[in-house]
């Protein structure tokens, strides 16, 4: 009985203390200026990706998240990006590829609110539509999506 009467005075003295929490929703969070959030690439003043397609990024990526296309340029130097996609959903936000970048092409944004509800939402594109001329499912859009036109006709094999 001491015992009980001990915890809830403990209890009843949280009670009477100001409140820890914040209110999420109405009042954001302001988070320090080196956290690791979400990822976009920077753009020139012509509103052009700095990207230079080196593949730093998508080497350094322990999970294997960034996938980028680009092809070598008509006059042997360099390469053009095509596309720029990352899938968050096994992205553990490690923040090597921005640190690896030599060009400061892939910054975080800040935004940090990336709930989804599908799996495929997690796969984004950061540059670039279409198919960006590649030819595997992960260049045309989703895996999902491949499997969806192969099995057109029901699952059936002619």
């Amino acid at each position: 009985m001491k015992g009980m009467a001990k915890g809830f005075a403990k209890t009843l003295r949280h009670l009477m203390r100001p409140a820890f929490t914040g209110k999420y929703p109405w009042e954001p969070k302001v988070l320090p200026p080196r956290s690791r959030t979400s990822f976009e690439l920077a753009l020139d003043e012509n509103g052009v990706p700095t990207c230079r397609s080196c593949g730093l990024c998508e080497r350094n990526c322990p999970d294997g998240a960034i996938h980028i296309v680009s092809e070598k340029n008509a006059d042997g130097r360099g390469r053009t990006l095509r596309r720029f996609e990352i899938d968050f959903g096994i992205c553990m936000f490690c923040g090597l590829c921005v640190e690896n970048c030599p060009f400061g092409s892939i910054v975080h944004t800040g935004d940090f609110e990336l709930a989804m509800t599908r799996r495929e939402e997690t796969h984004v594109v950061l540059y670039g539509m279409g198919g960006g001329g590649g030819t595997d499912a992960g260049a045309s859009g989703t895996a999902e999506n491949s499997q969806a036109e192969d099995n057109k006709d029901g699952g059936r094999e002619s």
